[in-house]
């Protein structure tokens, strides 16, 4: 791969940081991050998540997502919950009030989207949405993803677990080939 600035990798990672930079200064007038924004997004359309759920819906890690969380249970914009299944897993669910800045917020997003396509025609945005589509499909599904990474080693962990053991030449269990 090149550091080209042609390179497919090097425009797509600063477009993000650009436009990520424009979110950050939409955001500021609402007191919310990118991510703070997105975690609220999510949850408009999926009620009663785990943090673990939303910290892979998001794109962070598990334990990035108490500085996300706690702002935002602070402002009251969302609760936290017990689940009623597990009680060691909290459910995160809107407020009213998160509700309503989220809708305030998503108007402010709506319009940067539009001013940062501007320069598109609508033939042209319809193609790059689908190309961007197919390219987040075909990563999701690549073998250097970190969700089908995580997949293959629960895999490969049950795969060994049901392996028989047998001792070895010195009196150490060990794992039988099969």
């Amino acid at each position: 791969m090149s550091d080209a600035p042609h390179s497919f990798i090097y425009v797509l990672k600063h477009a993000e940081l650009a436009v990520r930079g424009c979110v950050e200064v939409a955001l500021e007038q609402f007191d919310l991050t990118p991510n703070q924004f997105l975690m609220l997004l999510r949850l408009s359309h999926k009620e009663g998540l785990s943090a673990a759920e939303l910290a892979r819906g998001i794109g962070v890690r598990p334990q990035s997502l108490t500085e996300i969380i706690n702002p935002l249970s602070e402002k009251g914009l969302i609760e936290r919950e017990e689940s009623p299944e597990h009680r060691r897993v909290l459910r995160i669910t809107l407020t009213a009030e998160g509700r309503q800045l989220l809708a305030r917020a998503l108007r402010i997003g709506q319009q940067l989207e539009k001013e940062l396509v501007a320069d598109l025609s609508a033939g042209e945005l319809a193609a790059l949405l689908a190309a961007l589509e197919k390219i987040l499909e075909r990563a999701q599904r690549h073998e250097c993803h970190p969700e089908v990474r995580r997949i293959t080693a629960l895999k490969l962990a049950k795969r060994q677990i049901a392996q028989p053991w047998s001792l070895g030449r010195r009196g150490r269990a060990r794992r039988r080939a099969v």
